[in-house]
């Protein structure tokens, strides 16, 4: 699989239409519901899934295997994205500081279903943002830990710790929401 993949990559980076087709197809559902589930938004998650296979395709001849296509394009995807909080987060600041006002979400009533998930989104999008890759890395695109150190540019003992840190404050933030719900009834 893998000597397919850098095939299909070599092929990508001469030009090749049709294998460029072939490398969407295989990575487009993974990538865009990755950078979905890291910047919390459809449409921005849409574009930056383009900018993406953009970047591979222009980048494609570059390509150097030393490990999986699939670790290159997500450290494409997370490096995107991750600029893209830091623009969001810039904004947000210069928000708050033009103007001084708290904006309340409202509590979902009970943590079941749509809500439930709608609850965890929230508490990930609160996560510090290598908490947040690394578990979104490893929940949803089933990556090694290895394969997250790559994408991460970090060591296999700070994924560990990442992940470790990453399910504790989650666990503390969705504790925090129950007590809040139960309190407000």
């Amino acid at each position: 699989m893998i000597d397919m993949e850098y095939k299909l990559i070599e092929a990508v980076g001469t030009g090749d239409t049709l294998a460029f087709e072939t490398l969407i197809k295989r990575y487009r559902n993974s990538v865009l519901n990755f950078i979905y589930k890291y910047v919390g938004d459809r449409f921005s998650a849409e574009d930056l899934a383009q900018e993406v296979f953009l970047r591979v395709y222009s980048s494609a001849a570059e390509f150097e295997p030393r490990g999986k296509v699939s670790t290159w394009i997500f450290k494409i995807a997370y490096n995107l994205s991750a600029n893209e909080i830091l623009r969001r987060n810039r904004l947000c600041l210069l928000a708050d500081a033009v103007e001084e006002k708290g904006i309340e979400l409202g509590a979902p009533n009970s943590f079941e279903g749509d809500e439930l998930k709608e609850t965890l989104m929230e508490c990930i999008q609160r996560l510090p943002e290598k908490q947040k890759a690394a578990l979104l890395l490893r929940a949803n695109e089933e990556l090694s830990y290895s394969e997250i150190s790559n994408v991460l540019s970090t060591s296999v003992s700070s994924v560990e710790s990442l992940l470790f840190r990453a399910r504790e404050n989650l666990r503390k933030m969705l504790k925090e929401k129950l007590e809040d719900e139960s309190g407000s009834r």
